[in-house]
């Protein structure tokens, strides 16, 4: 048997091979490595992206009650038939699955109640006179009878045992308004809503392996995937949330707004990531707030980069099995294709650019230069995939859903940016404060469809209106802010107010029809009115009151 000659086409050739398999095995591995790290990073920023997101929904459900509840209120204030009250009180229980009962307390008689709708096995029940109780003991009404008219208060979540005997202790929080009736309190009207199937409206769109975890100001567990960590308060224990992830401390003593963290796996459970919110909870001047969580396993948020690990493994395993073929014929002829290979290897790993590559080839070259070429092609997929999925979550940080404006956050940051460059440049900058008036009339009437095409209507407005240079964002509800910088003078700044109330003049044009909305327009110079942002915010917001009062305009 003859034996094989060592030429040095075939010693080049196994060299070849062998160097491109290694330079693409080198460049697997620190792409993964590389890419690993991103797109972790990535994927937890969503998942607090995904918290903030849902903080806001719940702030907004809050928000839904509270209007209900100011609302029955003054439907109270209007209508002295306790029996045509009862047919309304138990209409809103049977709108509203959450609600478990609805109460007008009188503010005399040691907080009688008036009347009062539950809800029994599902069925809304008008509870007979003779078995109402005095309620004046409890903060839902000494706390309401205290506020004026339209405001609500809000209590914390608890265990209800104000119940029958033999009725399940199930967890809730009391909503109450006062009832105000020719400038005098007369009682308050107070709404029970179950705290289970109000908070299932929003984890209920959570994806199976998301754990959601929500606390009171003290950190006592509300929500907790363990439904015994609940509500340990109730049963003498204190299950806080602080001492089950201590980074959330921070949150809870007010040191820190955000929260994210990572767990490995034990016996019990699977590795997790965490993120936590300081959500603001109950009326601005309390300071309440409650603690808002989301989990996933760390499988799910490593599942892209398992997938592009997999996928570099899989191109790795073909370019290994070429450069093998390629020992077995390679010659003087391939030594600069491949050379040409090793470098474009070595460029990718770098993030670099590179040449053409023999793709056209119908050798062992063409095959690893084409193989090469789907793996590139592949990894730049996914990475351009990841980095829209990174600015989207972006642009849902930054800018209100509704209208496309930017939100109170990117506002801030502008306002915060502009009034910098104004010191510098000693140039004035305004500030419009936009505020519709009878706009809650207009979502009581027409309903929050209608009212969310106004508020879009009303965007497109201001920014018509509004020079191209200036920011115009939504602040919340139907607040408009307009940051106009480089103002020369109080005049110019007038000029602008002028030609917004000159584009509110007309009616709006809501799905064809005309609709006809009024703004109140305050206006605020920096540095004149203020010599920070807050504070020329508050100048703006003010102005905005006295415009509202007075219908006219004013600095």
């Amino acid at each position: 048997m003859p034996r094989m000659k060592w030429g040095i086409a075939l010693r080049l050739g196994v060299l070849l091979a062998s160097f491109s398999v290694f330079a693409a095995i080198l460049a697997g591995y620190y792409t993964f490595d590389s890419s690993r790290d991103r797109l972790q990073g990535r994927a937890e920023r969503a998942l607090m992206a995904t918290t903030q997101v849902l903080a806001r929904h719940m702030q907004a459900g809050f928000g839904t009650v509270a209007r209900d509840t100011s609302f029955l209120a003054s439907v109270v204030a209007q209508e002295p038939d306790h029996a045509r009250l009862a047919e309304i009180f138990r209409a809103s229980l049977a709108a509203h699955p959450s609600y478990l009962q609805i109460r007008f307390i009188s503010a005399q008689d040691y907080g009688l109640e008036l009347v009062r709708i539950d809800r029994q096995g599902g069925v809304p029940v008008r509870i007979a006179d003779d078995a109402l109780q005095e309620k004046a003991h409890f903060p839902f009404v000494f706390e309401a009878l205290a506020l004026s008219a339209g405001e609500v208060y809000v209590s914390e979540f608890g265990i209800n045992h104000e119940g029958s005997p033999g009725e399940d202790a199930v967890p809730v929080f009391n909503m109450a308004s006062p009832v105000v009736q020719g400038g005098q309190v007369q009682g308050v009207v107070v709404v029970r809503v179950a705290a289970e199937p109000f908070l299932r409206n929003f984890d209920a769109a959570l994806p199976t392996p998301y754990g959601f975890y929500l606390s009171n100001r003290w950190g006592d567990f509300l929500v907790h995937p363990d439904a015994t960590q609940t509500f340990g308060f109730d049963r003498g224990q204190r299950i806080l949330i602080q001492e089950a992830f201590a980074p959330v401390a921070a949150l809870v003593e007010g040191r820190a707004q955000e929260a994210v963290l990572s767990r490995p796996a034990t016996t019990e459970d699977e590795a997790r990531v965490f993120s936590f919110v300081r959500m603001p909870f109950g009326g601005e001047e309390e300071g309440r707030f409650m603690v808002v969580g989301l989990s996933q396993p760390l499988a799910a948020v490593q599942g892209e980069v398992l997938d592009l690990g997999r996928s570099i493994l899989k191109i790795l395993l073909v370019l290994s099995l070429v450069g093998v073929a390629l020992a077995a014929g390679v010659s003087r002829v391939v030594t600069q294709p491949l050379q040409a290979m090793v470098a474009a290897a070595q460029a990718f790993s770098r993030g670099q650019t590179h040449g053409a590559l023999p793709v056209h080839r119908k050798d062992e070259v063409g095959d690893l230069a084409r193989s090469f070429h789907d793996m590139e092609q592949q990894i730049s997929r996914q990475i351009t995939e990841l980095n829209a999925s990174r600015d989207a979550m972006a642009h849902l940080a930054h800018h209100d859903a509704l209208t496309g404006l930017p939100n109170r956050r990117m506002f801030e940051q502008r306002l915060a940016q502009a009034l910098e460059l104004s010191r510098r440049s000693g140039r004035d900058c305004a500030l419009l404060f936009v505020d519709l008036d009878d706009f809650k009339a207009i979502n009581d009437t027409r309903g929050h469809a209608v009212g969310d095409l106004v508020l879009q209507a009303v965007a497109r407005v201001i920014l018509g209106a509004v020079r191209q240079a200036d920011t115009v964002a939504r602040l919340a509800g139907d607040e408009f802010t307009v940051l106009c910088e480089n103002v020369d003078s109080e005049e110019a700044a007038l000029q602008i107010v002028a030609k917004l109330e000159q584009a509110f003049a007309p009616p709006l044009d809501i799905e064809g029809q005309p609709f006809p909305v009024r703004a109140s327009i305050g206006v605020s110079l920096f540095p004149r009115d203020a010599q920070d942002a807050h504070t020329l915010l508050a100048s703006a917001d003010a102005a905005m009151y006295r415009v509202k009062q007075g219908h006219r305009r004013r600095l």
